[in-house]
């Protein structure tokens, strides 16, 4: 049974999931854009650059709060064995939390290599990489057999 308090991450943690992924399509769009329209890098892609990799911070933190409070996650801490053998277990106390992790990293990497970067369109490039990297591995983790959104 799910407490108050990880019920509401829970919730907090499925509404954030559509945000990211508003953020990394706009982000993205936004890079294209940059991109084809010979625009200079600031303040268009960094904010969109900026946008997205603070609201997925703000999840992945999120995230963590809710593994520690999470029973899956508990159950399978309690019995690593065991739980190995239980995808749902399994699922959410190791491979969610690498992939995500992976996909945070993906993407402040191209929030950091673009800002380096001094060609413009160079730039765009490199944050449009990276960052479509980064939603490819979000879509990959997030598991599409729950429910959509918890309310």
């Amino acid at each position: 049974m799910l407490s108050n308090f990880s019920t509401t991450l829970l919730l907090l943690h499925s509404v954030l999931r559509w945000i990211v992924l508003l953020a990394g399509m706009a982000a993205l769009i936004g890079c294209f854009i940059g991109l084809t329209g010979r625009r200079p890098f600031a303040p268009l892609g960094r904010i969109f650059g900026l946008i997205y990799v603070s609201v997925l911070d703000t999840q992945v933190l999120v995230g963590i709060l809710l593994s520690c409070a999470s029973p899956l996650v508990h159950a399978f801490w309690a019995n690593p064995g065991v739980g190995m053998k239980n995808d749902d277990l399994r699922f959410f106390a190791i491979e969610h939390t690498v992939i995500m992790l992976l996909a945070l990293v993906l993407a402040h990497v191209g929030a950091v290599k673009s800002r380096k970067s001094k060609d413009a369109a160079k730039a765009y490039s490199v944050a449009l990489t990276w960052y479509a990297l980064s939603l490819v591995v979000i879509l990959l983790g997030i598991p599409w057999w729950r429910t959509l959104l918890r309310l």
